[in-house]
């Protein structure tokens, strides 16, 4: 309102007026600016890690909801993404980040190759890894989590095992790094996957995802749980080192093509404590199990 009264725009009974002006009763005021221009523009973007003519892989922060949901509007990553490449052709995703999650997001500008990365996704020619932390420790090396998920209400967005009549999915793991009470693993969907299947899955094992408190674990993790003898700034409360799922898309794999999605800030100071304070023959703290 500011910028169309700076700009001749705003009209109290057919004559320009600034913002100051008193209202009296009868008076007609008037907007006479296009409904666009006084939208609050979304300067988010998305950086941008593989372009090859319609196919886009970007870089989505953690905190950022995915798309504009049923209600609309907002900040989401496929508008962000759109906005980044400067197009006006509408990003199509072809799989999905939860809000929390970062990493690789995988879209399609047209028809043609929508269908084409879905059937890749489908036949297993491409896929996603994701890096994830848990407690715990994992007697094997690798495996595979087969095992239908469901939802006990249409509306819920969390997953639950549901062998009746849940849908059949599956999800493969392998551990990359043991450490003292925790350990780093990789993960990937099978046959592209589901919204939040590969949370619920490892929830369904007893490992879920260090800091998702949708599936059971505490919100947030602190360097006081990591260490012996830490002390807080006086005054000051203790900053948790993460407060979301430790789960990132790191990768997208398409036949030979391979974009990775460089780790979030706060992901990599959690790896790096992890192994200064937890790693083997480290300093585990009092409530190692």
């Amino acid at each position: 309102m500011q910028a169309a009264a700076r700009d001749g725009h705003l009209l109290l009974n057919g004559e320009p007026v600034g913002v100051g002006v008193t209202l009296r009763q009868g008076d007609e005021l008037r907007v006479a600016v296009p409904l666009e221009s006084l939208r609050r523009r979304d300067k988010t973007r998305i950086a941008v890690l593989y372009r090859d003519g319609a196919l886009v892989v970007g870089s989505k922060p953690s905190g950022l909801a995915f798309d504009a949901g049923r209600h609309g509007g907002g900040r989401n990553a496929l508008e962000a993404l759109r906005a980044s490449l400067d197009t006006e052709a509408r990003p199509r995703a072809v799989h999905r980040l939860d809000k929390p999650t970062s990493g690789v997001i995988v879209a399609a500008l047209d028809n043609e190759t929508e269908r084409a990365l879905l059937d890749a996704l489908r036949d297993e020619r491409a896929h996603v890894e994701y890096l994830a932390v848990v407690r715990g420790r994992f007697p094997d090396d690798e495996g595979v989590i087969d095992l239908p998920l469901g939802k006990r209400k249409k509306s819920d967005a969390v997953l639950r095992p549901d062998p009746h009549h849940g849908t059949p999915c599956a999800t493969a793991w392998r551990v990359l790094e043991r450490l003292s009470g925790f350990a780093i693993l990789r993960l990937q969907p099978r046959q592209g996957g589901r919204s939040h299947q590969v949370r619920a899955h490892m929830a369904s094992i007893g490992y879920p995802i260090l800091c998702d408190r949708d599936y059971g674990e505490d919100d947030r993790l602190l360097m006081s749980q990591l260490k012996i003898g830490y002390r807080r700034k006086r005054g000051r409360p203790e900053r948790p080192l993460l407060e979301h799922p430790a789960l990132h898309a790191q990768a997208f794999v398409l036949d030979d093509l391979r974009v990775e999605a460089p780790l979030p800030d706060d992901m990599t100071v959690l790896l790096a404590q992890l192994r200064r304070l937890r790693g083997l023959g480290g300093e585990p703290s009092g409530d190692d199990d």
